[in-house]
């Protein structure tokens, strides 16, 4: 079983205002489907509910954690740890995906074995509501050259993108 982490960040590392994104790239959009689709997704529940009317992700097993007991979430799974949730996707598929917020991101550094992230060419000012990426060790993470970007790809919507992908080091576990 293979645990991956996926996620898009601005210059500064910002996710998100912790309700929802502040960009809109969709040429990264489309590289976040195809690459999970088909794979059980972790998230947890402000990232669940940011998905506003577009929840649950179509063909992906949804899964969402939460610490409030009787939450319902239509559409998804949900858990109340990481480790409740990883075991509900185990059963589906050798690939799991999460996918926010930072908490979890947070949280899932230490189990994940790659970690997908989209860099945006922008900045945005972030309030005290805002939500960053963790932080990347390089005594940790290897860059993957294969799969990552050396130049920024054509700009979509909002930004110019690129794709790093690191993968655990060998001596990190």
């Amino acid at each position: 079983m293979t645990i991956g982490m996926i996620w898009a960040q601005d210059a500064n590392g910002l996710l998100g205002t912790g309700t929802g994104m502040v960009w809109r790239v969709p040429a990264d959009f489309m590289h976040f489907k195809k690459t999970t689709m088909g794979n059980p997704v972790i998230m947890g529940r402000a990232s669940w509910e940011a998905l506003g009317d577009a929840a649950p992700l179509p063909g992906r097993k949804n899964i969402v954690i939460t610490h409030k007991p009787m939450y319902h979430a239509p559409g998804a799974e949900v858990a109340h740890s990481l480790e409740d949730a990883i075991m509900l996707a185990r059963w589906s598929s050798d690939q799991i995906w999460i996918a926010g917020g930072g908490q979890v991101y947070t949280e899932a550094m230490g189990i994940a074995d790659e970690l997908i992230v989209t860099d945006l060419d922008m900045a945005f000012e972030a309030d005290e509501s805002a939500v960053y990426a963790p932080h990347i060790s390089p005594r940790q993470w290897t860059v993957d050259p294969e799969r990552s970007d050396s130049q920024w790809r054509e700009k979509s919507g909002d930004a110019r993108w690129k794709i790093t992908t690191y993968v655990r080091s060998s001596h990190a576990r």
